[in-house]
């Protein structure tokens, strides 16, 4: 038996599109520094304005884990922004056992990028070009917040001007590369030139929305209020009419999850009693609903969500469809399939997506599942969310009174705030709406509402009111 052993390289993701990479390198002795891999020729020649350790950061990149790293990393960010295009030309490169120029470029970049060096990172972008490599949408993107990054104004420009020429070809910029972009200006205290810029991106496609505000929150999150109240203030008129509002058990959540036994129930393990779903091969379904549905068989996020649903449905007075979620348990020691569909709903509708919140719960009618308040709820402030689907949130809002459930205060702000964020007849279209509710019993409850919107201001917490109350 040989005593040579296969070197195995394991490269965590962590990514709802794959979480690690496992790569044997066989038996080669030196799986480190590979330089057979693929190395550019554009890369192998000198110009006199090369960084100092061009050729010590390709040796890096070049290697088996910098190589797959890069590759994955770019791989990942081109599905997660929706260009699976430009992943698709990548996969099919790679199949041939190329591993494209850009790849190697743009792990060059980064390592730049990361140790702060954006000199040396503009160089060697401009000596891609110059070689006719083209960049993709992760390229621009790391090339752009590294000039974001830099304190001289001037790469502030350049960074500008690259958002513009990767939107001229039809790439909407991330979160995390326009937040950099406009974290510059704030950092150079230039907020008309940013107010400016936003005008200028919003005429190529950019849309700043609720989901662009949370977005922007996620990417930011850790940092000083200061920045971002500013950046807030540059891609916001009035950022507290983008604000979703906590839902009203939060504290309880907080001090159920501080109670759990964590110990002896950890927060990522499986219940061994929630069976796993079988997601049926259908194109039409979100590509990542098998793992969110993965998700809910976990311990923490489907507790909170029982928890959520009873607390809500207790509160709210649908004592029957508590017990109910409890008398399934005792009968089937199992999750409730309304609990854990509803979460897969609320995930989505959670993350901006309605559309995929949507085909989630008609996928739990299809099995049968009886959607109960709770879900409803989850379902209309999820819908509400997007413009475009606010009629599918007005259908399932007089469903849920037609089966004698009335929607509760935070269900309808969010349902009457999508009214007042509309661009024309958005007072008379929530008043048509809220005669069509009170025909169905709905009494529009102020003292409630007004609990929900208390601290919260601006011309769209305005116009909820002025529908549900009149001035």
């Amino acid at each position: 038996m040989s005593s040579i052993q296969s070197n195995i390289l394991e490269i965590k993701v962590n990514s709802i599109n794959f979480k690690t990479l496992v790569i044997d390198n066989g038996n080669d002795p030196n799986p480190q520094y590979p330089f057979h891999l693929f190395c550019p020729k554009s890369l192998m020649l000198v110009f006199p304005n090369d960084p100092k350790d061009l050729l010590e950061v390709l040796k890096k990149v070049n290697s088996t884990r910098g190589m797959f790293t890069s590759l994955s990393k770019m791989y990942d960010a081109l599905l997660t922004d929706g260009l699976n295009h430009q992943a698709r030309d990548l996969d099919a490169q790679v199949d041939k056992n190329v591993v494209p120029e850009v790849v190697v470029y743009t792990g060059i970049i980064e390592e730049y990028a990361d140790a702060g060096k954006t000199k040396e990172a503009l160089t060697v972008f401009k000596r891609m070009l110059f070689f006719d490599i083209t960049p993709n949408a992760y390229t621009y993107s790391m090339v752009i917040k590294a000039l974001s990054a830099d304190p001289d104004p001037s790469s502030l420009v350049v960074a500008k001007e690259l958002v513009m020429e990767m939107m001229g070809k039809g790439m909407q910029p991330n979160a995390r590369t326009y937040t950099a972009v406009f974290e510059g200006f704030a950092g150079h205290e230039k907020m008309e030139e940013a107010k400016q810029f936003l005008e200028e991106i919003k005429a190529n496609g950019f849309v700043a929305d609720r989901k662009a505000m949370k977005a922007m929150r996620h990417v930011l999150k850790g940092s000083k209020v200061h920045v971002v109240k500013s950046i807030s203030g540059i891609l916001f008129d009035d950022p507290e009419d983008y604000s979703d509002y906590s839902d009203d058990d939060d504290d309880a959540i907080k001090k159920f999850v501080k109670k759990m036994d964590w110990p002896r129930c950890p927060p990522n393990s499986y219940l061994s009693f929630c069976k796993k779903h079988i997601i049926e091969d259908n194109p039409q379904n979100p590509k990542d609903l098998e793992d969110v549905f993965d998700t809910m068989r976990k311990v923490e996020p489907v507790t909170i969500t029982m928890f959520r649903m009873v607390n809500m449905l207790k509160k709210d007075g649908f004592m029957s469809q508590a017990k109910e979620i409890f008398l399934k348990m005792d009968l089937a020691h199992d999750i409730p399939e309304v609990v854990t569909h509803t979460g897969v709903v609320e995930i989505y509708a959670k993350a901006y997506e309605a559309k995929e919140a949507l085909k989630v719960f008609l996928h739990m009618l299809s099995f049968g599942v009886t959607p109960n308040a709770y879900t409803y709820s989850v379902l209309i402030k999820g819908l509400a969310k997007d413009p475009h689907f606010l009629g599918d949130a007005k259908k399932y809002t007089l469903e849920m009174m037609d089966k004698g459930m009335q929607p509760n205060s935070r269900t309808c702000i969010a349902m009457f705030k999508a009214f007042a964020q509309l661009k024309d007849f958005k007072v008379e279209k929530g008043k048509e709406f809220l005669k069509e509710m009170k025909a169905k019993g709905f009494v529009p409850q102020k003292k409630a509402v007004l609990e929900v919107l208390k601290g919260k201001k601006g011309p769209v917490v305005k116009t909820v009111i002025n529908i549900l109350f009149g001035k």
